[in-house]
């Protein structure tokens, strides 16, 4: 059994100095494990601070995020300070005709250096040098009627190509040569459509219709067009409140690997996200080749200062011959009280995957997530708040057992 306390900490204060307007964010979120029979631990997960200043009637804007993660006592590397945090520029056209452009550059480096492995290998392990990248944004967009309609395009390029080699039996790495430049550097490619946000479009009650496909290639040499495509992705949302005090939001993903297994990455299950699940960490990195996932969500808000949801979701994940179900649901109650100030939650999530290999289950486990949260808004001035919060999660898995033999 896992008990985790979380503290978060978020101070955001407005800034207008002449010609400009800005804003600086400071947050701390911290937390404290305890496992039976383990020592607790206590880590600072993020501390950093955000920016963002814009140049008035230039459309130019610029700002940063200084961010360290995972910070253990005792435990600290420099990758967990120094590996976090970006810059960017933006520059937003002037509208023409209903289109409206910008482009943004964005540069996140990273200045650890390669760490020894805690222990010999045995057999030669060769890793990718990794100083960051920068990436350069665009994107164009036309409003007709109730919709946009937009083309985004981002080209993400590392800032550095090397090959490392840790030799059999060795903890130290070596320099190994370089990778072809064009493999790593990496294009996505979105056409999108959206409705203006809470505004009901086609019917009474729908309303926040999205849709939007993208693929993600690269610029390898030597092959034909089709094998520089990485992945292709798509996402349909749209939510329904025609009936009283209730809404209903629907939400379909997938994402095809176009030329071989990649890592699965997030995906959201219900008011989760994969990656914060116990044991969904490990599972997001796994290779897969297709995913496709439903979400709805049913929120009810009939009673003043109480806001009741609940998130049934299915997920089919599939790896070569293997397939992941994953199926349940979240279910969230939040109550605010103190002119709003304060602001009361609990989280549950129900979930039950199953393994299936060749169309037979050989696997089923399942996890319960409990967490509460309490949170207060404090407004120093009208440009200056301080919110402190603090969260509590426990992590159960219910299950994990064989159901056929192999």
């Amino acid at each position: 059994m896992k008990k985790t306390l979380l503290i978060t900490s978020l101070v955001a204060s407005m800034v207008v100095m002449a010609g400009t307007t800005g804003s600086v964010e400071g947050y701390n979120e911290n937390e404290a494990t305890f496992v039976k029979g383990a020592k607790p631990t206590f880590v600072a997960k993020k501390l950093g601070v955000k920016t963002e200043v814009k140049v008035n009637e230039t459309g130019f804007s610029f700002g940063g995020e200084f961010k360290a993660e995972e910070l253990a006592l005792g435990g600290v590397k420099k990758a967990n300070y120094l590996d976090h945090s970006n810059v960017w520029v933006k520059y937003e056209l002037p509208e023409l005709k209903g289109v409206k452009s910008y482009v943004k550059a964005t540069v996140s480096p990273k200045f650890a250096e390669l760490e020894k492995l805690e222990k010999a290998n045995n057999e030669e392990i060769k890793v990718k040098e990794d100083k960051g990248s920068a990436e350069l944004e665009g994107q164009v967009s036309y409003k007709y009627g109730d919709f946009t309609f937009g083309l985004n395009s981002k080209t993400n390029f590392p800032l550095s190509n090397k090959e490392y080699k840790y030799p059999a039996n060795s903890t130290d790495p070596t320099y190994d040569g370089t990778v072809e430049y064009g493999k790593l550097v990496k294009s996505t490619h979105k056409v999108f459509l959206e409705s203006e946000k809470d505004k009901d479009v086609l019917v009474k009650g729908l309303k926040d219709v999205k849709a939007n496909v993208e693929i993600k290639h690269n610029y390898a040499k030597g092959v034909i067009a089709g094998e520089r495509v990485d992945s292709v992705k798509g996402n349909v949302e749209l939510a329904y409140d025609g009936i009283k005090d209730l809404r209903m939001d629907g939400k379909i993903d997938f994402t095809v690997n176009v030329n071989g297994p990649k890592e699965l990455g997030n995906t959201k299950l219900g008011d989760y996200n994969l990656k914060d699940l116990e044991l969904g960490g490990e599972l997001s990195k796994e290779p897969v080749d297709f995913v496709h996932t439903y979400n709805a969500k049913l929120t009810y808000t009939g009673v003043k200062g109480l806001t009741l949801a609940v998130a049934p979701f299915v997920s089919h994940i599939k790896k070569v011959d293997t397939d992941i179900l994953m199926y349940g649901s979240s279910l969230n109650a939040q109550y605010k009280m103190l002119n709003d100030q304060l602001t009361l939650t609990g989280k549950a999530l129900l979930e039950r995957d199953s393994v299936l290999e060749n169309g037979a289950n050989v696997q089923n486990s399942g996890v319960v997530s409990l967490g509460a949260n309490a949170k207060y808004d404090y407004k120093v001035s009208d440009k200056f708040t301080v919110s402190p919060e603090a969260d509590a999660k426990l992590d159960l898995l219910i299950a994990n057992h064989q159901t056929v033999p192999y």
